[in-house]
């Protein structure tokens, strides 16, 4: 198996300087209870994902990759996928009829 050596324009400083920059976007983000991607109106559940050990911020229905065109949005999440996710978490809806025998 090769060994595949780290491009040389992502080592040391580069690293550390977009861990930092990734850190502080998820601390401008903790506070929100969902965020916009861009300008968009679509308001998405917000998640962490991981990179490089870093907790980097991200929306839970993986719609877009870059944490830095992420902006907290108030009221509620409206996207369809980030509400199914969060269903699929939650397992049974409340109300509705188990189809499995528990």
């Amino acid at each position: 198996m090769t060994e595949h050596p780290e491009p040389e324009h992502l080592t040391g400083p580069d690293i550390e300087h977009l861990a930092a920059t990734l850190r502080r976007r998820r601390e401008q983000l903790a506070g929100a209870t969902g965020v916009r991607i861009g300008q968009g109106s679509v308001v998405h559940g917000l998640a962490t994902h991981m990179w490089a050990g870093v907790a980097v911020p991200a929306v839970a229905c993986h719609a877009a990759v870059d944490p830095l065109r992420l902006s907290p949005a108030a009221g509620p999440v409206t996207c369809r996928r980030c509400l199914g996710r969060a269903r699929q978490e939650q397992g049974q809806v409340p109300g509705q009829t188990s189809l499995l025998e528990e």
